[in-house]
């Protein structure tokens, strides 16, 4: 495959180095130059643009494959810009006829479900309430971000995903920082490590069917309650009262649990099934670093 990467960040890097190990040839678009060049540790070829601006794409390599996973990196960055506008103004520019399937990255936010229940591709999107009016536009702009790519008269299909984390990406940090505190509701929060995204949109370059939504998440949806105690434990912490830090609680007031069941039908076979097979590791390598450094005792923390 010849595959560009538009938004190459954090998952986009991730795949697309293991699209170059596989034997793919793959460009990662940034607007950043820096941002761009560090691709190439990679083996991904960087590409300097910017998808607001037609003029910068007009000299994109002949592909067959594109992933759309820009996310905004600038507080600045206006989120339909980032997500509608920027989307369109890639696939005005695209071959017509050249392109064999287009995969976009989109989130489960777009589900305003409120009551724990749990949701699936068939799930109405905005049956409910998104508990803010800003989360319910940005789901809009996301709903009207897969419509034009849907429609855009190539083979495309959708990747909704949820709370991504992983190595350089999670909440062991800042919880050993003080700066989240956990919310200990029944909420249910879901999640999918990186890895496993990766192994989810190559599933779905190899067998995904254009026209096609699929909900990527872990097996596992748990409650705020569930997981802050369990990763306290592991932390050898002490778990403290309550807050009701947004940072630490249910996004913009949603309580859902997401089903992976059309992509297991597909043939996924996830790595880290649930948060706990998924922070094990991510937990170790942390606090060993930690110790490493000095900035905590080994006597403080055990490997649980």
């Amino acid at each position: 495959m010849k595959v560009l990467i538009a938004g190459c960040g954090y998952v986009g890097t991730a795949l697309g180095a293991e699209l170059v190990k596989a034997g793919h040839e793959v460009w990662g678009l940034r607007r950043d130059l820096d941002a761009a060049r560090a691709l190439e540790a990679h083996g991904i070829k960087p590409i300097v643009a910017n998808l607001l601006r037609a003029d910068t794409l007009k000299t994109l390599p002949s592909v067959d494959t594109v992933v759309l996973c820009q996310a905004p990196s600038k507080k600045s960055d206006e989120y339909k810009d980032v997500y509608f506008n920027g989307t369109r103004t890639l696939l005005s520019v695209l071959p017509e006829k050249s392109i064999r399937k287009i995969i976009l990255i989109s989130s489960t936010s777009v589900y305003a479900t409120t009551d724990g229940s749990w949701v699936d591709e068939e799930t109405d999107p905005m049956a409910g309430s998104h508990g803010d009016a800003e989360s319910r536009e940005n789901a809009k702009t996301l709903l009207a971000q897969e419509d034009l790519v849907m429609h855009s008269g190539h083979p495309a299909m959708v990747l909704r995903l949820a709370g991504i984390y992983g190595p350089a990406r999670n909440r062991v940090r800042p919880i050993l920082e003080g700066k989240i505190k956990p919310v200990l509701t029944e909420t249910y929060m879901n999640r999918i490590h990186l890895h496993d995204i990766v192994r989810t949109i190559r599933l779905l370059l190899d067998k995904g069917s254009p026209g096609q939504t699929y909900l990527g998440s872990d097996d596992a949806p748990s409650t705020q309650r569930e997981f802050y105690t369990w990763i306290f434990e592991k932390l050898s912490l002490s778990l403290p009262a309550a807050s009701a830090q947004v940072e630490g609680g249910a996004p913009h007031g949603s309580n859902k649990r997401c089903s992976n069941r059309k992509l297991k039908a597909l043939g996924l076979q996830l790595r880290y099934p649930s948060y706990k097979e998924g922070y094990q590791p991510v937990i170790q390598d942390i606090l060993t670093d930690a110790v490493r450094r000095g900035s905590i005792s080994s006597g403080n923390w055990i490997s649980r």
